[in-house]
């Protein structure tokens, strides 16, 4: 299966009556033999692609399809993934699901992984990184805990602007400068946290 020569028509990839029989273990009439009996299910551009005329020989004239077809053949039956289904069910073995199952993975949509990669690597490329703040509790908590000690200051100095005693005036302030060694001390562990980085695509 690692060696399965890739065949395209139509955009996609398909495989050839040769290649489908040998990966499921069958003969190649048996795979002609159940489009044969069940033509009803097997539906033209969905199950399979079948090259005549012109598009056989624009087909045969690719090098790399030079052994995929024979020389005096007058159609060529190609199967797309839909098509290796259901030659997997009326085939029904062990070996033809587990092929099935590869060949989904690795074969068909293998072009699609490779385009998913590709616009992930272009995404990271085009994205920024930034500090991804909502999944790092300690710098939401360290933040909000700056915040609660800015709003007890701006309390603690409004209250230094009442008609008070003399005394309560100073004590009103020393808590106002007490607040200010506490705002200072949590900042100081706040400007130490290390969060962790992101990249977001603008």
């Amino acid at each position: 299966m690692k060696n399965l020569q890739v065949v395209e028509a139509d955009g996609q990839r398909v495989l050839t009556t040769e290649q489908i029989a040998k990966e499921y273990g069958v003969e190649e009439w048996q795979i002609r033999q159940n489009h044969k009996n069940n033509k009803k299910r097997y539906v033209a551009g969905k199950h399979y692609i079948a090259l005549d005329g012109a598009e056989l020989r624009a087909f045969k004239d690719k090098v790399e399809n030079i052994y995929l077809v024979g020389k005096n053949a007058k159609i060529l039956y190609l199967w797309t993934e839909k098509g290796a289904l259901l030659h997997a069910k009326s085939i029904n073995t062990d070996k033809a699901w587990e092929v099935y199952d590869y060949l989904v993975d690795f074969y068909f949509r293998a072009k699609d992984g490779l385009r998913q990669q590709a616009s992930q690597q272009e995404s990271k490329e085009r994205g920024r990184l930034v500090v991804d703040a909502p999944e790092n509790i300690q710098i939401i908590e360290g933040a909000k805990k700056v915040k609660d000690d800015l709003i007890c200051l701006q309390v603690l100095l409004e209250q230094c602007n009442m008609f008070v005693s003399m005394e309560e005036y100073k004590r009103r302030r020393q808590h106002a400068l007490d607040a200010v060694d506490i705002i200072r001390a949590d900042m100081l562990r706040f400007s130490v946290l290390d969060p962790r980085m992101v990249r977001k695509v603008y």
